[in-house]
């Protein structure tokens, strides 16, 4: 009896055992992809449409001149991790005559099943460089055509606006006023400008006054009021409306200001950056409950001045707090799916790590490197903060106390950058790209999205800070990349660490 009894023991502590180790799940990611690009060119600037169900986004393809450039082409999606290529949609005209010698940004609309393409024609030998046409769909986006009889110039007498920056139409309808406005990027006594016009049926616009919806200025628009906004988006979400703009020099990021009333002044929040220069040429997009920032990541970071134009897709989702302000959050399809958990492997530390993957940082020049990231991957967990005077970050690429890219956050300057160098040396450090940081509890949940890319461009990563904002950077790299922590002289403990796949 006693052996029986022992014996019950050890298969009942066994299964004991085994139910208490984490599930690790292996996952096959072949056809799987969140900052796509194009196999034949990069993605230029993005404009997000939804419609019955499905999230579009029209885009400028980048390719070398022939000597026409940026025709419009277009990706669909239901979860931004597949996506169906519906090639070109508007092509340019290869002639260097033409007005259409180039494309630029613009929008899409849908009016009684028939699908309005408003887009920038841009010939920079020409003047005006830039006007507005129109081409349309009536068989659901699939084939389009070109307007010949519409145009709208900068330099007609009935709309007279700035002859060399008159670019990026977004049409949208406004209820109040029953009428839609069709906003674009212009300069108004020496300051950047969003210029409207109106109309009832979409084919006749008016000016009314001078034309200006928006003017830049150091309050409620961008730290230099002399530049252009560039790819405005207006939308109406929940009962607030949200303008955003992307400042052309000198920070190039995507700024929005919001107002209960089209009429009303519109207010510029705390956190009025979504995410850094990694990602520009931010536009909004709305389906009934979900809103949403569409744009594109550099694949040339190593630019002295600005990154390189063009490279791969980004989304963020946005939400909504109840003074009407926004915050940037992963998209919440990609979370769903990236959620199988996966093992931390630590390869490198001078700190201890215990098998709850807790860890504290206390002294000097301390890090936690875990093992190589591949494929796409969700980094979670909780910062602890007893004090954090100095400096602090994530990293990647490490190696002893050495990182080639790294996360570094200052509380006492509220902010977060993305460089490249040695991490307590700052040896050959070069700061990528920054986002105003307000860690405004001690205990802030933060998620990391990192896609391995093969292209030479290198991967790339995005992290978001809970109810606050995000910062993508972009690693040239090829190879596996690991990732880790540091700290130096503050008082951090990271709590519940996970790994997803």
């Amino acid at each position: 009896m006693k052996k029986y009894i022992i014996t019950l023991f050890i298969i009942l502590t066994s299964i004991i055992l085994i139910s208490c180790e984490e599930n690790y799940i292996d996952v096959n990611q072949d056809n799987m992809d969140i900052f796509i690009k194009h196999k034949d060119g990069n993605i230029g600037d993005v404009m997000p449409f939804y419609d019955n169900g499905e999230w579009n986004f029209f885009y400028l393809h980048d390719t070398p001149p022939k000597p026409g450039f940026h025709p419009w082409y277009r990706f669909s999606t239901k979860d931004f991790y597949n996506f169906t290529d519906h090639g070109e949609v508007v092509p340019v005209i290869h002639d260097t005559t033409s007005q259409e010698l180039a494309l630029g940004t613009g929008s899409v609309i849908e009016k009684d099943g028939i699908y309005y393409a408003f887009y920038t024609a841009h010939n920079g030998n020409l003047s005006p460089k830039e006007t507005f046409r129109l081409s349309i769909s009536k068989d659901g986006m699939e084939t389009w055509e070109k307007q010949e009889n519409f145009e709208i110039r900068p330099d007609d007498e009935k709309y007279d606006f700035n002859h060399n920056d008159f670019r990026d139409p977004h049409v949208v309808f406004i209820p109040e006023k029953k009428k839609y406005y069709m906003l674009f990027t212009t300069r108004h006594r020496g300051k950047g400008a969003v210029g409207y016009l109106t109309s009832d049926d979409l084919l006749n616009w008016e000016k009314e006054g001078d034309g200006i919806f928006f003017l830049n200025n150091t309050v409620n628009g961008t730290k230099d009021a002399s530049s252009n906004l560039e790819c405005p988006t207006l939308i109406l979400f929940n009962g607030t409306w949200y303008l955003t703009f992307s400042d052309q020099w000198p920070d190039r990021t995507t700024h929005y200001v919001y107002s209960d009333s089209i009429d009303g002044e519109f207010i510029k929040p705390s956190l009025n950056i979504f995410d850094g220069s990694g990602l520009y040429a931010g536009k909004l997009g709305a389906s009934e409950d979900k809103l949403m920032l569409m744009g594109w990541v550099s694949d040339d970071f190593n630019r002295d001045v600005e990154f390189g134009w063009g490279g791969n897709f980004i989304a963020h989702d946005l939400k909504q707090k109840s003074n009407g302000e926004l915050y940037v959050d992963i998209v919440d399809t990609i979370d769903s799916k990236v959620s199988n958990l996966q093992k931390l492997e630590v390869i490198e530390n001078n700190v201890n790590v215990n098998n709850k993957n807790e860890f504290n940082f206390k002294g000097e020049e301390e890090y936690v490197i875990f093992d190589d990231l591949t494929g796409i991957n969700k980094i979670t967990g909780t910062l602890n903060i007893n004090e954090l005077n100095n400096d602090f970050g994530i990293m990647f690429d490490a190696s002893k106390n050495f990182s080639s890219y790294y996360y570094s956050l200052s509380k006492a300057n509220r902010l977060m950058t993305f460089n490249r160098g040695n991490i307590f040396t700052k040896e050959n450090e070069h700061i990528y790209t920054k986002n105003d940081l307000y860690l405004l509890d001690d205990k802030i949940n933060f998620t990391i999205l990192f896609e391995e890319r093969k292209e030479a461009a290198g991967s790339i990563v995005t992290i978001y800070f809970e109810d606050q904002m995000a910062l993508t950077g972009r690693m040239f790299r090829l190879s596996d990349t690991n990732f880790g922590f540091y700290s130096n002289n503050n008082d951090i403990k990271i709590t519940n660490l996970k790994l997803y796949k």
